[in-house]
């Protein structure tokens, strides 16, 4: 009973190292077929902890490098889209001064409102441009909704929102990917300072508003200055508030008209009866330059009022495009940004991949030497095995 037991001990305990070495063959065999040295967890529990880190890690930067390149692409699309604004802005403002020439004839201006027209239409479709994925690019966050509407009357309506999308690319770092078509389009800086103005001038007349500022925000109240010639020839002003004169006297064009918190300052020659109505408006939108420029090409060359409103609508176009440039300008140092954080990414992807290989790569030389003498052990084993499965009292009988 007890060779039996003995017997049967002996046969386990060679099996168990056959197995045991097989196991390891296999696993060299798989590491040089896979050139990875820890293939498991258990293999190196602690150089296993940190290869998990380390793809972790590498999995955000791809997914960061992916935020980028898709906020790239629509940032892009908008910085073309701007520029070809700006673009179509100075050629519009270009149209506005060539009207305002006293010796172009009906036809002249006929031809130059129908380019203006031409360039109201090119611009209203970079206003609803989309991006390569079809989204508005104009819209706010509402980027599948159409953002510009234009009525029968050229008068256009915009139908996103005024708040931004942002992208994350980094862990504490957010880049701006869209921008509201208000801000872009309808809130430009009033180039006159806080009001416009509404001429009525006289045949002849060549005055012009060239700035209205009022240091008081509260004060929502609508100007008409008046302009007179007195007894001995002096020209004079009539300033009234909402209707009521306020202020009187002889003009004087070093000072202007200054009343409380307005200031007025004027510009060219003015004739006596000359009125310019002045409407509080601290911005103003391109679409309405582009409207007010095809409407006024339907006056007479000789009509003042229209030719100094004429004058306003070339000094908005012009304030558009510095808005538009601006716009463009901020655009471009998102990409900036983003061109920066990605080639921060890509050299952090770089030194992880270093340290990663460090850990797990394989060492082709030693694991050719482990195998071999893996596979000596197993073949040791195995004739062991062949002769302990044979041992038997009957040899010795």
């Amino acid at each position: 009973m007890i060779s039996r037991i003995a017997s049967f001990h002996n046969y386990q305990s060679v099996s168990n190292d056959l197995m045991r070495q097989q196991v390891k063959l296999q696993d060299n065999q798989d590491q040089l077929a896979t050139g990875k040295r820890v293939l498991t967890a258990g293999e190196d529990p602690v150089a296993s902890i940190y290869i998990q880190n380390f793809r972790q890690q590498d999995k955000q930067l791809d997914q960061y490098i992916d935020s980028i390149t898709l906020a790239r692409n629509r940032q892009t699309r908008a910085e073309i889209a701007v520029d070809d604004a700006e673009q179509l802005v100075d050629s519009a403002k270009r149209k506005t001064m060539e009207m305002i020439n006293g010796s172009l004839s009906d036809d002249d201006r006929t031809a130059h409102r129908q380019d203006l027209k031409g360039l109201f239409d090119n611009f209203m479709n970079l206003a609803n441009a989309k991006d390569e994925s079809g989204n508005f690019l104009f819209s706010g966050t509402q980027s599948s909704k159409q953002p510009f509407y234009r009525d029968s009357a050229l008068n256009v309506r915009y139908a996103g929102d005024s708040y931004h999308r942002t992208a994350q690319v980094a862990p504490a770092v957010e880049v701006q990917t869209s921008d509201p078509g208000d801000q872009v389009f309808m809130e430009i800086k009033n180039p006159f300072g806080d009001y416009q103005p509404e001429y009525d001038l006289n045949s002849g007349s060549l005055l012009l508003l060239a700035q209205a500022t009022n240091t008081n925000n509260a004060d929502n109240s609508d100007y008409a200055v008046s302009f007179g010639v007195d007894g001995a020839g002096q020209t004079t002003y009539e300033l009234t508030q909402n209707g009521s004169v306020v202020s009187a006297g002889v003009y004087d064009p070093q000072n202007g008209v200054q009343w409380g918190t307005l200031s007025l300052s004027f510009e060219g020659e003015m004739l006596d009866g000359d009125k310019i109505v002045l409407e509080r408006q601290d911005t103003f939108n391109v679409f309405d330059a582009f409207k007010n420029g095809i409407e006024l090409s339907h006056e007479s060359i000789f009509n003042a009022s229209a030719t100094a409103e004429l004058h306003q609508v070339t000094e908005q176009f012009s304030a558009a495009f510095k808005h538009l440039n601006k716009a463009r300008s901020e655009v471009g140092t998102r990409l900036t940004t983003l061109d920066r954080q990605e080639s921060m990414h890509k050299d952090f992807k770089l030194v992880l991949n270093r340290s990663l290989g460090t850990m797990e790569d394989l060492d082709y030389s030693t694991a050719v030497i482990d195998m071999n003498e893996n596979m000596l052990a197993l073949q040791a084993s195995q004739q062991a095995f062949a002769k302990t499965k044979d041992l038997s009292l009957f040899n010795y009988i």
